[in-house]
């Protein structure tokens, strides 16, 4: 294998083990809300804790500039380490939920250093044509969320400690595999004697093209995250309307939270091959469609249309 194909292996390989923190605890709510004494409502609110570090930690590595001055493949690694380590201490007798909100705020930063730098250094090791690349990344990003209700299924006699400490253990295997890689021949390192500025962050989105995707990703983000926050609850539903109690217990819900979640990276490698032959514009443009128009349609089926027999 060359370097190049090695490097990418390396590379999806620890983002599908570290983004595993990602939704770490949906993967054994009903167990962590009874253990917490917490409903829905603020479990919910762990979610959103989570996804508000992300954003957190993006803005200020955008601010910092530190992926553009340091080893991109040290930062991941120290991001998955550091991430494990805060997801781990959910398991731990001393948290409750204010300690969860605390936690899962610093798990989304850590993520930050992950699921995007990842796609930093896959473009620095593959260069321009790095559509494939990607797709397949963000693939493992989506087996990466499944993993935990992978976990879950294969073990649905597990505490939810157990579940959280594996995602653990995972992102401290990813941060393994890439911390020795270093960055690829595509990518610059500046010299970090400019300071951070958000004004110059946000300066890009003066070009349409630049705005037109992240508009749209900021659209597919809400929409797939929010998905997947609820999948367990839509899988426990759909199970309890079968009226089939043998397809009822946690484990059942975990494959079908975990096949609904993994199927996505087809679409992703899929995606990524196709836009190598047409527009990347109009590959995600169709694929937000058609995304776009199961969400609208899903809550308008009959329950009868959608029972499992």
């Amino acid at each position: 294998m060359n370097p190049q194909r090695w490097a990418v292996a390396l590379i999806v390989s620890a983002q599908w083990l570290g983004t595993s923190l990602w939704f770490s605890p949906n993967s054994a709510a009903d167990d962590l809300m009874a253990a917490w004494h917490i409903g829905p409502a603020q479990f919910a609110w762990l979610i959103a804790a989570t996804q508000s570090g992300f954003i957190t930690g993006t803005l200020w590595l955008a601010y910092s500039g530190w992926a553009d001055r340091y080893s991109t493949s040290r930062i991941f690694a120290m991001a998955c380490v550091s991430g494990a380590l805060v997801n781990a201490g959910l398991s731990g007798g001393w948290a409750g939920f204010e300690a969860g909100l605390a936690l899962r705020f610093a798990v989304g930063v850590c993520l930050a250093g992950i699921y995007p730098l990842g796609m930093k250094m896959i473009v620095g090791w593959v260069g321009g044509k790095s559509g494939a690349a990607l797709g397949l990344l963000v693939g493992m990003l989506t087996l990466g969320t499944a993993l935990p209700h992978g976990v879950r299924a294969l073990g649905a006699s597990l505490p939810w400690q157990t579940v959280i400490q594996v995602s653990s253990a995972l992102a401290l295997l990813g941060a393994a595999l890439v911390y020795f890689l270093g960055d690829g021949p595509f990518l610059k390192r500046s010299d970090g004697r400019k300071g951070g500025s958000f004004g110059r962050a946000f300066g890009v989105f003066r070009f349409p093209d630049f705005r037109a995707a992240a508009i749209g990703y900021f659209g597919h983000m809400w929409e797939l995250y929010a998905f997947w926050a609820v999948l367990p609850w839509l899988a426990a539903q759909l199970l309890m309307d079968a009226r089939n109690l043998a397809w009822s217990g946690p484990g059942s819900v975990a494959a079908i939270s975990f096949f609904c979640i993994a199927v996505g990276f087809l679409g992703c490698v899929c995606g990524g091959r196709i836009s190598l032959k047409l527009d990347s514009a109009y590959v995600a443009a169709a694929a937000l469609l058609a995304s776009g128009l199961l969400c609208l349609v899903y809550p308008l089926l009959h329950r009868d249309w959608l029972l499992l027999r």
